[in-house]
């Protein structure tokens, strides 16, 4: 019985939950990999852009290569985030930051995802609306995160500064 506390306690320390969260991440590095790269593969492959629509893989692997950057810098936010909870820093302004720049990240993919239907309808030959309805899906997939991971940077913005002044109060 002790040494199932004892494991339990090391599991919700903030070392273990760094160390689950950072294993969170690694797995959503390698998933993304697959699906970029699974897409890329199956764009190039693909001709049904050119024949239906006019165009060509370029602007559609353009799109997916801008957002894979953007998702993986924002991956490597999160596990600077993940170093900080393991050394017993959850609310820093370090973290603080680095969401505050995921947010921006996942905003610009919402922006960039937009003007991406603009320029849709402006090289294809045809529009379809269910390629019209994911971008639009995505698009606000991308603000909505933004919007997630700002409201957490304000929390930890907020957490940190009542931290600092019961610190102070001590």
């Amino acid at each position: 019985m002790n040494r199932q506390n004892k494991k339990r306690q090391k599991e919700t320390t903030q070392a273990g939950i760094a160390m689950r969260l950072k294993l969170l991440t690694i797995g959503a590095a390698i998933v993304g990999a697959l699906f970029f790269g699974v897409c890329g593969v199956s764009i190039i492959r693909n001709e049904h852009l050119l024949e239906e629509h006019g165009i060509t893989d370029m602007p559609v692997l353009l799109l997916l290569g801008i957002t894979a950057v953007f998702c993986y810098a924002a991956l490597w936010q999160f596990w600077k985030v993940c170093c900080a909870i393991g050394n017993d820093n959850s609310f820093s302004n370090e973290n603080y930051v680095a969401f505050r720049i995921m947010s921006g990240l996942f905003a610009i993919l919402g922006v960039i995802w937009l003007l991406s239907i603009a320029i849709y309808f402006f090289i294809a030959e045809s529009t379809d609306n269910m390629i019209l309805f994911r971008m639009f899906e995505y698009s606000f997939v991308w603000f909505a995160v933004g919007g997630l991971t700002g409201s957490l940077a304000r929390l930890i913005d907020k957490a940190r500064r009542i931290r600092e002044e019961n610190d102070l109060t001590i």
